[in-house]
């Protein structure tokens, strides 16, 4: 009965890319972007005491929303995992006080960045492309 969809296994890290793709640059796009995105999180991250918060708020933002794109298109998938990884690690450990509920969209966007890590980023994608062309 399933016989159809293992024909198509490859769409499954397709459609992973563009779901996690999505919130990533979402959010990354409020920090970035947004009116007074940048500022407030930045002043977040000054009042939990991190050192250049505006840096690190730059950082942090530029990581999902670039990160995001990258994941989307499915080029350097690996490393922009990395990148979300260590992002997605510090909000972990930022929330670790607030329980699961406020730390649960952190912990399931690190392992989801983590399975991006190991997925790469599949048939479908442009640097599967790019090394067909390359050969």
């Amino acid at each position: 009965m399933f016989k159809f969809f293992s024909r198509y296994s490859d769409f499954s890290i397709l459609f992973f890319r563009f779901g996690i793709a999505m919130v990533f640059i979402f959010h990354g796009y409020g920090k970035l972007f947004s009116p007074g995105g940048l500022e407030q999180f930045s002043g977040y991250l000054n009042q939990l005491g991190f050192p250049l918060p505006k840096l690190m708020a730059y950082l942090a933002g530029g990581a999902e929303f670039f990160g995001g794109i990258m994941i989307a298109l499915g080029l350097f998938a690996r490393l922009a995992s990395l990148f979300l990884i260590i992002t997605m690690a510090v909000a972990v450990f930022v929330h670790r006080n607030d329980g699961y509920s406020g730390m649960e969209f952190a912990v399931h966007m690190l392992v989801l960045s983590v399975a991006t890590l190991f997925s790469g980023s599949g048939k479908y994608s442009l640097e599967s492309l790019v090394k067909k062309h390359g050969d």
